[in-house]
């Protein structure tokens, strides 16, 4: 027995010096390798990132400068300016189209002169003044610019060379030179604009780049238009001409290796749509693998460091490992030794013995098979079982495996016959429901049904995967169950189903997805059939918040007014429905504005049993469309609020501040005061103050210029009265003292509102 102890004891250190090891260096020799070609890849990414950047910082100066200069040429001004003649008696032409060029040259573009030309009336314009075009000049200008085949074109000129006459010609030896003929859209140009860029601007966009990059730009020529950092590519900034031809010309980026003055370089470059220019970063490759090399030493220290490690391991383990072998064969077969029977033959001889017993409990574990199922696929579709766990239950259960895609639908109650049940009778319901998905739908074109909180959910399992054949399938199986539901519960359900997928580990992103849709059954109305994948829930834009139309609401509220109330109501849902808005911001505008129309409630003091607290202003997320949102709140918030507000009026304090309420609406562009209202009313002022204060948490002069102002926005979006006549008809004495009231209540002024109100309508 010691013989075979010793030999099993060997064979144990053998296998953990290996297990140990090997590992070590096999994983020390790809972390290596990876990391390596992972920082050479990450800083090509980089230097592709670096040359967009720049192209980014170039192209948007440039483009600018194009997109100004068109929106000049464009202008009517500047086309009366082409056809008119330059003399003496247009000394106020020339000086407004001198102040317009000026525009054109500011510091952020660079642009160091702008030239005007006409050729009709033989005259120039630019920095310098006017000048008349002589015959050569013009055929300069002809030969040079206007044979040139684009209306608008980018030319690279050396200063000395520069063919535009009397342009400027002070800060650099090369320009670049926009050229529009004029007009833009005429095939017979009668005129020509010249905007003058200096590279040496696009050289200072370039150099705020890092120190261990050089970048070059190419016009379509391969002309070198601007550089930085010139001394890190060679000596004089030298780059050889046959770099330029390793470009692809096909090719729109792309990446290369060469040798310059014997360093070895990574060329990128990226060649623009814009205008056919080419940028190049040249990189050395020994900055890029010098990284590598530091993490290549590491590397090899801390393989070495735990190859010691696993030796250590090894020995010491394979004691300690052993002991319990000793120990188990002792504990289970003491008369081993004396059959020379092997230790773990005896061990295995056990567990087959356990495993027989694994195998009874098993047995007893399947009579509750049901519910275990159940609770699987509640912990599946909650995202709570693990990838290794997931092979395991599947194959347990029984389930299906041959399939390729699967997708999950969640099936809701629509709104409960009140005479046929009750609100309790929901859940045994959804549980009659689900035991009918069953029976509905085959067991190996499924998983198990499952209702969690108000939802029963169900994966279903295809083998196709084309799209058509795919949403055939699903509809006929839900419009199986929505019928089957309506003939035997007579009940009507919406159903929202996901997009497909191919593993099942995503079920729980399908369920959140069948789950999402189904809150779009709010807009499309009871029995719904909502698929994920056709939700449009990208919105170009939001749909404003209907203030002026809330206002009237609470206008209508406030005058005890049922029909205006109600009728502002529709309109207000009306809006909601005209507009195509997904269900968050559905919910924003109406969580706002049922705060806002609690708030309301509070400040009038009013009382509604079904809209006493904050909480229940989200009673409308279990209501299951439109409709019955607009019929909650008419009949069991608006209606019993303007009966609780008709309460009110019997007080003596609520009718007098009614009254002046009522006073300040029908007068309010009269010269009206308290004093004249308490002469009206036959009341002290102070006595008529302190009730108005207490009715309606303003005082009377707040209120009169809060309801003025908003009397005042309405005018502003609806009608197209000056800010002065509105001012007049408001009382004010002068309009700056309106502007100012209406910017210290608003934070904006009325001309701005106005023009706010017109972009959001447009």
């Amino acid at each position: 027995m010691k013989k075979l102890s010793t030999q099993h004891y060997f064979k144990l250190i053998a296998f953990l010096v290996i297990l140990s090891t090997v590992p070590v260096i096999i994983t020390g020799g790809l972390s290596y390798w990876q990391s390596a070609k992972a920082i050479v890849d990450y800083s090509n990414e980089e230097k592709k990132q670096n040359i967009f950047q720049i192209q980014t910082n170039v192209e948007q100066v440039l483009k600018y400068i194009d997109l100004s200069t068109t929106y000049f040429v464009r202008s009517a001004q500047t086309t009366e300016f082409l056809k008119s003649d330059m003399n003496g008696r247009s000394f106020h032409d020339f000086n407004k189209l001198r102040k317009d060029l000026n525009h054109l040259q500011t510091i952020d573009t660079g642009i160091e002169d702008v030239v005007l030309v006409s050729f009709d009336h033989k005259w120039l314009v630019n920095n310098d003044g006017l000048v008349r075009l002589d015959g050569q000049t013009f055929e300069q200008i002809n030969t040079n610019y206007l044979r040139l085949p684009n209306q608008s074109t980018w030319l690279l000129e050396d200063a000395s060379q520069l063919k535009i006459p009397n342009a400027t010609k002070k800060s650099c030896s090369q320009y670049i030179n926009l050229v529009k003929k004029l007009p833009m859209l005429s095939t017979n140009p009668n005129g020509l604009i010249s905007v003058v860029i200096p590279t040496c601007e696009l050289n200072q966009i370039m150099t705020q780049t890092v120190d261990n990059e050089s970048f070059i730009l190419l016009d379509e020529n391969r002309n070198t238009i601007a550089h930085s950092n010139a001394e890190y590519t060679g000596e004089d900034g030298y780059i050889p001409n046959n770099l330029f031809e390793l470009i692809d010309q096909n090719e729109s980026t792309g990446q290369f290796e060469y040798e310059i003055s014997g360093v070895d370089f990574k060329v990128s470059y990226q060649t623009s749509d814009y205008n056919g220019w080419t940028y190049l970063s040249l990189v050395k490759l020994s900055d890029l693998h010098m990284k590598s090399v530091s993490i290549g030493w590491l590397t090899a220290l801390i393989v070495a460091i735990l190859l010691i490690i696993s030796l250590c391991f090894a020995f010491i383990g394979s004691r300690i490992l052993y002991k319990p072998v000793k120990k188990l064969q002792k504990v289970i077969g003491p008369s081993a030794t004396d059959r020379n029977a092997n230790e773990f033959d005896l061990i295995e001889t056990h567990i087959e013995k356990l495993l027989n017993q694994n195998n009874q409990l098993e047995r007893r574990v399947e009579s509750q098979i049901t519910q275990l199922k159940h609770l699987f696929m509640i912990r599946l579709l909650q995202g709570k079982v693990t990838t290794n766990e997931l092979p395991l239950k599947l194959k347990s259960f029984h389930y299906k495996k041959d399939w390729t895609e699967l997708t999950v639908f969640s099936l809701k109650l629509d709104e409960i016959d009140q005479k046929k049940f009750e609100k309790n009778d929901r859940d045994l319901i959804l549980f009659a429901i689900n035991n009918l998905i069953e029976d509905l739908i085959a067991e190996d074109e499924r998983f198990t049904p499952v209702v969690i909180n108000d939802t029963q959910s169900t994966i279903i399992i295809l083998d196709s995967e084309n799209k058509a054949n795919y949403t055939h399938t699903i509809n006929q199986k839900v419009k199986i169950i929505q019928n089957k539901v309506m003939e035997l519960f007579h009940l009507s359900v919406s159903i929202g189903i996901s997009n497909r997928f191919s593993d099942l580990q995503e079920a729980n992103r399908a369920f959140k997805e069948s789950k999402e849709a189904l809150k779009y059954r709010l807009k499309m109305g009871e029995s719904s059939i909502i698929f994920y994948e056709n939700l449009n829930r990208r919105y170009s834009s939001v749909a404003p918040y209907p203030t002026a139309i809330k206002n009237k609401i609470f206008d209508g509220i406030k005058l005890s007014d049922k029909d205006k109330a109600l009728s502002e109501l529709s309109k207000f849902f009306d809006y909601i429905a005209r507009h195509d808005m997904n269900h968050q911001q559905l919910e924003i505008i109406l969580s706002r504005f049922l705060y806002e129309l609690y708030e309301l409630k509070e400040l009038l003091g009013a009382t509604v049993e079904d809209f006493q607290s904050t909480d229940m202003i989200t009673y409308y997320q279990n209501l299951n469309s439109i409709e019955a949102i607009h019929d909650w709140v008419s009949k069991r918030i608006i209606i019993p609020l303007i009966d609780s507000i008709d309460a009110k009026d019997d007080s003596k304090n609520k009718k007098i501040s009614d009254r002046m309420i009522r006073i300040i609406h029908e007068d309010y562009d009269k010269d009206i005061s308290l004093d004249v209202i308490a002469a009206e009313l036959h009341y002290n002022p102070n006595y008529l103050s302190s009730i108005f204060q207490k009715e309606t948490g303003y005082s009377f002069s707040e209120y009169l210029l809060r309801y003025r102002l908003n009397k005042a926005k309405e005018w502003l979006v609806t009608t197209n009265m000056s800010v002065k006549e509105i001012a007049e008809r408001l009382q004010y004495n002068n309009s700056q003292n309106f502007i100012r009231s209406f910017r210290k209540m608003e934070e904006i002024t009325p001309g701005k509102y106005r023009a706010q109100y017109k972009s959001k309508e447009a």
